[in-house]
């Protein structure tokens, strides 16, 4: 009974912070399109698979570029997200660049795994809000 229990809390719990993070893609149409390219990246990273970061570094670059404070909802902006805004926009940079040096596979999932925390304190900031 308590297992039950504790899977409803659990999917409760997941449909509040699912609800939360479609919000914020529907206000902030470029973060959605950053995020639909870097999970795809980051999550077969994880399992050791580099070739979408490899195909995909340039266009998430791309989407990172156009992250900017005039696209942002009114409501996120604060110093903080847009200082946090910078840093992804610069880490990103940096995995790009590690792709097209051909880097290390070590170095690749180092940096996107930063960078990957970077976005998911983007999103826990407007989530905040």
């Amino acid at each position: 009974m308590k297992i039950i229990k504790s899977l409803f809390a659990f999917a409760a719990i997941f449909t509040l912070n699912s609800s939360s993070a479609q919000s914020i893609t529907e206000k902030w149409p470029q973060i959605k399109a950053y995020h639909d390219v870097m999970v795809k990246s980051f999550h077969s990273s994880e399992a050791g698979n580099l070739e979408s970061i490899k195909m995909n570094s340039a266009l998430l670059l791309e989407k990172a570029e156009a992250l900017s404070v005039e696209t942002m909802p009114e409501e996120f902006r604060s110093p903080k997200l847009i200082e946090s805004l910078v840093l992804l926009k610069k880490e990103t940079k940096t995995v790009n660049e590690l792709v097209l040096q051909k880097a290390a596979d070590s170095q690749i999932i180092e940096a996107l795994s930063k960078l990957h925390e970077t976005f998911h304190k983007i999103a826990g900031m407007c989530q905040a809000v």
